[in-house]
């Protein structure tokens, strides 16, 4: 059996309508929409409020449980998760920007920058936040060449780069 609304409305239409030009976000024009639909009288159903905002029934019916326990402002206020930590400071980034932009800085790969940069700071920076600062924030491309095998014959090379046809 279906859902009906019972609920009071304690805004006036008028101040519903205000209140859904104000709204910036979708979530909370939403909610209002609910309201306002609600206190028209268009709506009679939980199904009916669901299928005209496409919202699932029991969003519905937790929006207006809440707008019935807290009232208007708690049912507009719309937790965001947090903000995010920044692990590089102004100072560190500054540091950095420095540090990248020396000629004669003798740091050619991201772990020593990582070594460098926690051992001036004293913090612990994980490598994928300095790489990607680094990456997309000051365009740097640190890049180590491989190293060379240990039984490497030095003469041998020599000697193969005498012999290529493109170099007679």
């Amino acid at each position: 059996m279906a859902k009906t609304i019972n609920i009071t409305i304690k805004e006036s239409e008028a101040n519903l309508k205000y209140l859904l030009r104000q709204q910036t976000k979708l979530l909370q024009q939403g909610r209002i929409k609910a309201l306002l639909l609600i206190k028209q009288g268009k709506v009679t159903y939980t199904h009916e409020l669901a299928s005209k905002l496409k919202r699932e029934r029991k969003t519905i019916y937790n929006w207006l449980k809440l707008y019935q326990e807290k009232g208007i402002e708690a049912y507009l206020t719309v937790s965001s998760r947090g903000k995010r930590n920044e692990k590089l400071s102004q100072e560190d980034k500054q540091a950095l920007t420095a540090k990248l932009q020396d000629p004669n800085t003798d740091i050619t790969s991201y772990v020593e920058l990582r070594h460098w940069i926690n051992l001036k700071s004293g913090k612990d920076i994980p490598y994928y936040v300095l790489y990607h600062y680094c990456h997309t924030h000051l365009q740097s491309k640190l890049k180590v060449a491989r190293k060379s095998h240990h039984k490497k014959d030095e003469q041998a090379i020599e000697a193969f780069k005498k012999t290529t046809r493109y170099n007679k």
